[in-house]
């Protein structure tokens, strides 16, 4: 009789065991594809982090000629509204 109660334990465990496997397989499955995809993504973030540094002089650059064209265009400007009023 000894025997028996444990032969009922391990039969329920075992049954649980085989009722929960594939879905924990399934979970399983599902954290590897989210886990490489996340992978993929940060790869993605970390290539586009170094573009931005690698542009930045750049747009740095492009900022302060544009800058420097809108005072000249100021320039230009407060000469020609200069120059119209001389002639008035």
């Amino acid at each position: 009789m000894a025997g028996d109660p444990w032969a009922i334990v391990a039969g329920v465990v075992m049954s649980a065991l085989l009722a929960l496997a594939p879905w924990m397989f399934m979970v399983h499955a599902k954290l590897a594809v989210l886990a490489a995809q996340m992978a993929s993504i940060q790869r993605k973030m970390d290539d586009l982090i170094e573009a931005n540094q690698e542009r930045l002089p750049t747009c740095a650059l492009h900022e302060a000629r544009l800058g420097n064209l809108d005072r000249q265009v100021d320039d230009l400007s407060e000469r020609l509204r200069d120059t119209d009023r001389g002639r008035l």
